[in-house]
């Protein structure tokens, strides 16, 4: 008689509240515990050890009662081992919460916490751009230990074979370091992506050089970025940053992350600082009449203090997205990167008789030789600013050449 089943679906939706708590049994014990306040949830009640036990097996009718039986079959089958259902309930659970933090998602992040604070911004960002791009789609909800190198494989395999192949093999080194963070924090005990690092599969792209911007091509884009209205594709904001890239010769990220208490209008210079230099040096470049004029229209737009962003995104940086001004490139016809403007610089520069000192320290390239470096402590501003204000001349004049212009070229000594 105890195996028998006393209640249906219809009676525990029947089930009203009283003035006191009370049970709808099942048989074998499980029951349906009515409160007072109206709420209802199922019980199973059991013994070990000769001890009656109680188990919650959750709220009705989130539980139906076909399920509240499966649940009650399967507490009893733990019983009959000489366990304490409730005790692995709760045992279960801690360990749902332990994966749930080991999972190479929430690592992932850890070890950019961990780290983001000795990188660069731009550092920062590319590794963060890796892991979204390439490794989080397949791993982020995975326990970090369940990811084995063939599925590893699979899908770094995936972005090498779609083209992408040195960002495949860089997200490899990244997902490593993710391994290696979580081996070191006790939460894994294998890294799958170490142990792929000499497969031959992902082999090496040959180097390609940047592409410079065609020099006869300067006119053309720089009668683009002067349309204004329908005729404009691209927002004033992007238009700017790459005005600024020409006149500057900064990096893409330097560009893109810049604030606006980098800007000085009394010394006419723009100061990154070290953290989001490459070379971890703060990097000073003058700023030519254009740029200026170019800053003065964005102050409009986008100042809201020292602090501001020059150009804010909705990205989670809070500036401009990494790829805006390749795309930007891209869609007005010019199929190079962003540092394809800081080649023509250095094309255009060295052509025309600027010494290699300010160029160089302009574009902050480091001197390969170890013991010039060592001596080579001027910033050469002042060759600097005449050569970049020629060269924004030259840009807005290109097809001019220099001969028309009013400044000469420090020419390199002979």
């Amino acid at each position: 008689m105890a195996a028998e089943k006393l209640l249906t679906e219809a009676k525990c939706k029947a089930a009203r509240a009283a003035e006191s708590i009370y049970y709808l049994n099942d048989g074998s014990g499980l029951r349906l515990r009515v409160r007072p306040d109206g709420s209802r949830s199922w019980l199973l009640r059991f013994f070990i050890q000769g001890k009656e036990n109680t188990q919650g097996l959750g709220p009705y009718p989130q539980i139906s009662l076909q399920i509240a039986r499966a649940k009650a079959s399967e507490a009893k089958q733990i019983v009959r081992e000489g366990l304490n259902p409730s005790v692995e309930a709760r045992v279960k659970k801690a360990a749902r919460a332990v994966a749930s933090e080991t999972t190479f998602g929430v690592i992932a992040q850890e070890w950019l916490n961990h780290n983001s604070k000795n990188w660069s911004a731009h550092h920062l960002e590319r590794n963060e751009g890796l892991l979204r791009r390439f490794l989080l789609p397949d791993l982020s909800k995975l326990p970090i230990d369940s990811i084995e190198e063939h599925y590893l494989f699979a899908v770094l395999k995936a972005a090498y074979d779609a083209g992408t192949k040195e960002s495949a093999r860089r997200a490899r080194a990244v997902a490593a370091q993710v391994f290696s963070y979580a081996k070191a924090t006790h939460k894994g005990r294998r890294n799958p992506a170490r142990d792929m690092a000499d497969n031959p599969y992902f082999k090496k792209p040959p180097v390609k050089h940047f592409k410079a911007i065609p020099q006869g091509e300067v006119a053309s884009l720089m009668a683009i970025l002067k349309l204004t209205g329908k005729d404009q594709k691209l927002s004033a904001e992007t238009v700017a940053a790459l005005k600024l890239s020409l006149y500057t010769g900064l990096r893409d990220h330097s560009v893109r992350g810049a604030k606006w208490a980098e800007i000085d209008y009394t010394t006419l210079t723009w100061t990154i600082p070290k953290e989001r230099m490459k070379s971890k040096r703060a990097h000073v470049v003058p700023l030519p009449q254009q740029a200026i004029e170019v800053l003065k229209e964005l102050e409009l737009l986008t100042f809201k203090g020292g602090e501001s962003f020059l150009f804010p995104g909705t990205t989670k940086t809070g500036y401009m997205a990494e790829n805006t001004l390749r795309q930007a490139l891209h869609r007005l016809g010019f199929k190079v990167t962003h540092h394809g403007i800081r080649s023509l610089i250095t094309d255009v520069l060295n052509e025309n008789g600027f010494r290699p000192d300010p160029i160089e320290r302009q574009l902050d390239h480091q001197e390969k030789n170890q013991v010039r470096r060592a001596y080579l402590h001027s910033d050469f501003m002042d060759e600097r600013r005449v050569m970049m204000q020629w060269f924004a001349d030259w840009c807005d004049a290109p097809t001019n050449a220099m001969e028309s212009l009013n400044v000469i070229p420090m020419k390199r000594a002979s």
